[in-house]
Parts: structure tokens; sequence; C-alpha cells
């Protein structure tokens, strides 16, 4: 054991004596008035208690503070404030005593361990002890030199008395806050601003250019306690603010070059809602966004790739997923074939006018270039057959092969980002295709029939029952699971999520067949699939029992009366002849196309996806094994180039700050926002309540029919779980991860979506009516409410 006066460490120990003493001793120093006192460390209670005693007794300070001074605290990654130990007014030799065991064994409790373990990565403390002489205080209190949530404010607090009454939470303090830049105006001001007595505006100016002096002499802002003793001003403490790096709701927010440009939430919203974790906005997230940067820079809409920076096309704001369509508005300047109207169409299922049209960027070309690109634009989006076996070709292929090693693994993912980057771009070629063929029956439509949601219905009729959609097989196929279950085993119907999961352990070789069939073609999708941290059904059996439970406890929606439809009867009554007949025929069999296309172009994208949440969900099990992350769900709240870092050393500062990610990303996920914006989106509140006629709500219809039943307002997969068989599910948007309960439901009502929407498109297949774009419809429905859903006007009517 060692002991060394404050104000007396030298170099060689200042590692030892730990943050608390480091700081004071500074403080001595640097010549700031601290009470006297003295340091132990290499402390060994069973056989130092007697010595350490000695030295109290001999430093003749009577009544002192026995403060621990561990030597992982008051860093600048993490304070663990509050973790250890502090005895005040202690006297004598057994409270002495008494006190330094309290210290010592403070360093090993739940408390600091959960910390460490949070906060640290379980880094390695030693305890070393302060003994400071005991001040009775007039008055004490803390100063932060710059505020959490203002860096320009220097904050003060002071209760009358012992500062450890503030510090605890026992006491209101009188808070002083003052501008920084403009600090000298507060010195020279002789107004009557109220300072509350023992205080003084003297003691106050003394604490304000103290504690900035203290903060320029350690480098960084510092969190001080202060008391004032016999009018005199005393430093009890100096450590850096470790709450200036939390993290905001917007950390991720894009705002670059973002001014008048028009953003949605329609298509990326559908394909990834809600808050998104870090991990995922910088790998499959990035994905899309480039696949779209590439494909504008191969027609021709932008040379150069950096022209539009990462994050340009698909981006986030408040943690949800937007799309900047002036940047897709490139194309209209680019070629003949795509205008503005086109793209929204395309993207939003309606046209953008008035207050949500944002600026079209760049100029438009000349005639020769355009037409150039033109051919290029139509070469791109006609190469869809070609792109088809490329990404299948590719999800077959694609795996990542490592050495095992932490180091390595993470290496092979980053090396497999390229071949990721580059599905994404082979999806947005089938998605191209199917959305400008989409496009182009629409824009038919609507100069021929004058009426946009008359277009739509016609549209949506022309996209009925179409074969061979990848999307919708999977609850066809989980049918035939359920069904060979119930060949087997009648009383399944019967069975609880456990029960039935316990059963499919025992089970003979055709039920495990047929669940080996399913997971061979649709184990890789989700609820929220792009979503790295949501598990696939083949990874989470769990869900994949209660999907199965949903089918088995439902009916397959039947399309028994929906018959394919004659494209060219519906192109005649419709008021189209001859050549203009020929033409929208043609487009609505590519659209036709299109949609099987692209939704096969997805599940490919979205296996890829799945063998990237493998690779992550394997390194995090490592990263926790040698303890650089507390969890395996934290490797989520940190972007691709910080788990990078991770892996090469231990970062308490990393893992505090994806702790506090993944508490903030609780609530982005309640966040609402327009379907449109011009700018940078932000959250937004409507108050449906003052909706004129809260019982006729209009929509997009997408797939017709006309139902009538109870409504389910469905915003989780809990909620989806509650659905009853005839209910009608009223939900925010629908994706892949709902299609087991479509076998129970007699209708839909979405507020996001179109008629190429996985939602629209699987309705469609089984003959479920569904009216989409209902802006509000999950806060003016409620569950129970008796609703009409017509499918063939987009119109959901509130019965009384």
């Amino acid at each position: 054991m060692k002991k060394i006066n404050l104000g007396q460490i030298e170099d060689q120990y200042i590692d030892k004596v730990g943050g608390k003493a480091r700081g004071l001793d500074r403080l001595i120093k640097e010549g700031f008035c601290v009470p006297k006192g003295f340091v132990l460390f290499d402390i060994e209670l069973d056989t130092d208690l007697e010595e350490a005693t000695a030295f109290f007794e001999d430093s003749r300070l009577t009544r002192v503070a026995v403060r621990s001074s561990a030597t992982a605290e008051d860093g600048e990654d993490c304070s663990y404030a509050g973790q250890f130990v502090t005895v005040l007014n202690v006297e004598g030799r057994l409270a002495f005593q008494d006190a330094l065991k309290q210290c010592i064994g403070s360093l090993k409790t739940k408390l600091t361990d959960t910390y460490s373990k949070n906060f640290a990565n379980s880094q390695k403390s030693g305890m070393t002890v302060v003994v400071q002489q005991m001040l009775v205080p007039e008055c004490a209190g803390v100063c932060f030199t710059a505020n959490p949530q203002d860096s320009n404010q220097i904050i003060v607090e002071a209760v009358d008395g012992l500062g450890e009454q503030l510090v605890s939470g026992e006491k209101s303090a009188v808070q002083y806050i003052e501008q920084i830049d403009t600090f000298h105006d507060f010195i020279c001001d002789n107004s009557s601003k109220k300072i509350a007595p023992p205080l003084t505006k003297e003691l106050l100016c003394q604490i304000y250019i103290q504690g900035l002096e203290i903060q320029s002499i350690m480098g960084v802002p510092q969190d001080l306690e202060w008391a004032v003793y016999n009018g005199k001003l005393f430093w009890l403490q100096a450590r850096p603010i470790t709450a200036l790096d939390s993290v905001l709701e917007t950390e991720f927010n894009f705002d670059k070059d973002i001014i008048g440009h028009a953003t949605t939430k329609f298509n990326i919203g559908e394909m990834l809602p809600g808050a998104v974790t870090p991990l995922s906005l910088t790998t499959t997230v990035y994905a899309i966004d480039w696949g779209i940067r590439r494909m504008l820079n191969i027609i021709g809409a932008n040379k150069k790739m950096r022209e539009i920076p990462d994050f340009g096309c698909v981006f986030s704001s408040y943690g949800h997923l937007f799309m900047n369509l002036t940047q897709l508005y490139r194309v209209a300047n680019t070629t003949f074939l795509a205008g503005k109207k086109n793209i929204d169409f395309s993207i939003c299922d309606r046209e953008l006018v008035g207050d949500e049209n944002g600026i079209i960027a760049g100029k438009k070309k000349w005639f020769i270039p355009r037409l150039y690109y033109s051919f290029r634009y139509i070469a791109f989006i006609m190469s869809y057959k070609k792109a088809i076996k490329q990404i299948d070709r590719l999800a077959k292929k694609f795996i990542i092969t490592h050495d095992n090693t932490p180091q390595g693994l993470y290496n092979a993912i980053d090396k497999s980002l390229v071949d990721v980057n580059i599905a994404a771009l082979l999806h947005y070629v089938t998605s191209g295709h199917g959305g400008a063929m989409s496009s182009a029956v629409t824009n038919a439509l609507n100069k021929k029939l004058k009426c946009t949601e008359k277009s739509r219905s016609v549209l949506a009729q022309m996209l009925e029952r179409i074969d061979g959609i990848e999307s919708a097989d999977i609850l066809h196929s989980l049918s035939k699971v359920a069904d060979t279950v119930l060949l087997e085993e009648p009383k399944a119907k019967n069975f609880s999520v456990e029960q039935l999961q316990d059963y499919l352990q025992l089970v003979n070789s055709k039920v495990k067949e047929a669940i080996a069939t399913f997971m061979k073609r649709h184990g890789h999708r989700a609820v929220r699939e792009a979503e790295l941290r949501n598990k696939s059904w083949a990874n989470d059996e769990v869900a994949f029992v209660k999907y199965l439970k949903t089918v088995i406890n439902g009916t397959l929606p039947s399309a028994e009366n929906a018959s394919v439809p004659n494209l060219k009867a519906i192109a005649k009554e419709n008021g189209f002849k001859g050549m203009q007949a020929g033409k929208i025929v043609y487009f609505a069999k590519q659209a036709r196309a299109g949609v099987v296309n692209r939704e096969f172009s997805k599940a490919k994208l979205i296996k890829v996806f799945d063998v990237l949440k493998s690779a992550y969900g394997s390194l995090a099990t490592k990263l926790v094994e040698i303890e650089r992350i507390p969890d395996e769900d934290i490797i989520y709240f940190l972007t691709h180039k910080e788990v990078g870092q991770l892996v090469k050393t231990q970062n308490p500062k990393l893992i505090k700050k994806a702790l506090q990610r993944r508490r903030i990303i609780k609530q982005q996920a309640t966040l609402t926002f327009k379907e449109v914006y011009v700018g940078i989106p932000v959250p937004y509140i409507i108050d449906y309540s003052a909706s004129e006629n809260k019982n006729i709500l209009q929509g997009t219809p997408v797939s017709r029919g006309i139902v009538t039943g109870t409504a389910r307002v469905v915003q989780s997969i809990e909620d989806a779980e509650k659905l009853q068989k005839g209910e009608i599910m009223v939900a925010e948007f629908t994706d892949i991860g709902w299609s087991p309960f479509y076998c129970l439901i007699d209708g839909l009502v979405t507020e996001v979506g179109s008629a190429l929407s996985h939602g629209a498109v699987v309705a469609r297949e089984y003959a479920l009516p569904l009216v989409a774009g209902v802006a509000g419809a999950t806060k003016l429905i409620q569950t129970g409410d008796i609703i009409t859903i017509d499918g063939n006007a987009g119109i959901v009517l509130r019965r009384e």
C-alpha cells in the first residue's frame, strides 16, 4: 500500500490513483482551492488496514470524507457516477476503518458490475481511496462548464449545506444558466438578478470563471463539484462530462443539399417501415440507396456516382426512411420517356401538386443527348430478364466464408457488401421495368378516363390473378404445411403455441418434409425483412410456429370466382380502340410480368440480406464471448464501421452510444410523418378528430371487392396475433410478414400502399378487398368498429 498527499502525486503513480484523485491532484497543482487530503492505493485490507488507519490518525484531519477513487472512474468515456461509495463525516479510528472497507467493497457489487458490463465492456478497475478534510459548507453544488443540451451554456446548481444532498437527489437545487459567449455581460450587469443566499453574485461569478479556467486546463468540458466554506470557494471534484456525446433522435438525419427537394415515405416506407437500426442503415439501406444511384448513373441521369452523395436517394430522418424524389426527377431531364408525372405515379401512386412539388434537379439535356439516354433507359429496364437470372445466380452463390475469428468474419462481411449492393441494383432493374410499365398503363387510363380513382380501379382489375408471384406463394405453401399437420394430428387445431411447438419436434417425416420445403423457398422472409435486427422465419422458431398456428386456425382465402382478366375486353369497356387498345394491352401485359419479376427479385435480395443477418448474428456472438459488447442485440445499434472498430479493440464510448441508440429507437418508432415533404421530413401530428366527416374515408382502390366486418387495428405483430376470423385488418402498412394472417381476414385497409405494394399484390391474388392510402386510418378507426371497405371505389365507411 502507498499513501501520497493530494497535490504531490508523481507521474509514475498518476494512472494508479483513480479518476477522482487525479482530478483533485491536478486542481491543487494548478492553484485551485481543494480540501487537504491524501490518497491510498494498492490496498490489501487483510494486511493494510492498520497502516491505513495510522496514516489517517497522523494526518490530524480529525473529521474526514472517505471517497472511493476507482482507476476506471471519471474518464471521458465512463464516469461511474454514483456507482462507488463515499462516506461523509467520518470521525475516529473504527469509523475510518468501516468507511475504508465500504469504499474497497464497492468495487465489486451488482450495481458496478452491471455498469461495467453495459458501459465499459467489463473493463477491469482497481480501487483507491481519497481521504479529505470534511467541510461543513454554507452552500455547495455542481457546475457543468458545458450544458449537455447546449454547449454554449454553463450551468451552476446550488443548495444550502452539503452538495451531497443535490448529487443524491435528496434536495432540489437553485439553477443558474449563462451563455458563455455573452458571459461578460453577466459579470458587468448590476441589475437585481435574483441569486438565492447564501450564494452571492461574486461567488457565482467566481464559480463561472474558475469553472471555465478548469475546463481550459483539462482540455474538455467538466462536471465539477464545489462548496463554499467560511466564504471561500473550494473544489471537491473535477471529471469530464460524459453526457456531451449523448445520442439524439436526429443523429443519422441526412440533410445534405436537400432544401427544396421533394421527399416521401412512399415505396421505401413500405419496404422497410418504422425506425431502422444503425447497422441496417449502413448496410442494407445503403445497398438500396446505392442501387438507385447506380441506376441513375447507368441511364445517364448522373454522369458520375459522386454527383449524388451517399444516402442521396434513400435517407434517414429521425430514424425513418424516405426517398428523395428530386434526385429521381433527374430522369425527366435526361430522357423523353419518364417525366415527373410518371415518376410520381410510379413511387407515390399519384401526381404531386401544389405545396408538395419539389425542385427538379439539374437542367434538361439537349435533344440529341436526351434521345441517346432514352435508348439507354429502355435498354436498362428491358434488361430485366437478364437481371432476373443474375440475381437468382448471385443469391444461390452468396455465402460469407471466414476463418472463424471475429476479425476474419468482419473482413468477410465487409467484402461481401459489394455483392449486396449489386443485388440491390439488379432488383431495381426489375422494379424499374414493372414501375415504368404500370405507370404507362396509368397514364393511358388517366388520359382516357379523366378520373384518377377510376383509373386506379381499372389498373387493379388489370393486375388481378397473376400466376407465379413469389410473395403470394407464402400463404399457399404455409397452408400445405398446415394441411399436412392436420392430416396427421386433427387435434392440432386446438393446440396452444407451446403445444404445437412441442408437437413439431416429434412429427413424422411428411410434416418435416413440408416444413423443409417451405423453409427452402420462404425461410429467409420476415416482418420488416430488410431490417437486420428482425430474425427470418428459419431462425425464429417461435415466430414460425405462431404463423403456422394462425394458418391452421384459418382458411386459405379463395379466389376461385376471380378469373384471369381479359385485357382486351377491359380496354374496350373503357373506350380504347385500335392502336390505343393494342398499346394499353401491351403495357398491361408487361406490368403483369413486372409484378412477378419484381417480387421474385425482391425475394432474392432479401435472401442475400438474410445471409448478412446470419453473419452479423455470428459476429455478435463472438464479440460477446470476447467481452467487446455486453449482449448480442447491441451490434444492431452500431454502424458497420463501428462494429469494425470494436472488433479491433474495446471502446466503452461506442457501447454507451449503442445503448443510448437502443433506448432512443423506441421513441423514434412512435413518430408519425406526412406522406410527402419538401425538404427535411420532420415528425408530424395530425388531429384527425377535427376531420369533417370521420365516417367516410377516401383511399386508393388497389384490390377490388366490397366487404363489411369488424375492424382490428394492427400496429405490431402482437396486434396481428389477436386477429379473429372474418375481421378487417387496419394497418399503417403491410409487408411480407403479414402474409399468414391473410387466411383470417376478410379485407384490408392501409395508410400506405399502392397498386404495386406487397399488400396489394397478395390481396389481389386471394381476392381480398383492399383500400390503401387512407390517411390516418389507424387513428380514425378503432378496433371493434363495424366498417365497410369498397375496393372498387377506394372508400371506407364507418358504421354506427
